[in-house]
């Protein structure tokens, strides 16, 4: 059985109707590159998020294909104009392990 990965989501700026945001999601993964190795002198395992998605009202704004290069905890940060009825905006992730996760947060008016 996997761990949990705590995620968060969160918005800066005003929620307003067909105003831009700045949305902000921060997974702590461990973002294992492959190129490390334990105090046994083995490698450890490639294992990072290689995969994020972001749906807005259950359509794709963004997608985003990590490499080992990206930092643990990840932070993503992108621009979401806010609908003029609000709506849901969820991060959808997938890593190399297989271990998938969802953040979701409504856009309250």
């Amino acid at each position: 059985m996997s761990t949990p990965i705590l995620t968060r989501l969160a918005f800066m700026g005003p929620i307003k109707a067909g105003i831009s945001v700045e949305a902000r999601w921060s997974a702590a993964h461990p973002m294992d590159s492959g190129f490390r190795v334990d105090d046994s002198g083995r490698r450890i395992p490639r294992n990072i998020i290689h995969s994020v998605r972001a749906y807005l009202n259950e359509k794709l704004i963004m997608e985003a294909d990590l490499g080992t290069a990206m930092t643990s905890p990840v932070y993503l940060a992108f621009p979401v104009t806010v609908p003029q009825e609000g709506g849901v905006l969820k991060v959808v992730w997938k890593d190399d392990a297989g271990q998938m996760g969802e953040t979701v947060q409504r856009l309250v008016l």
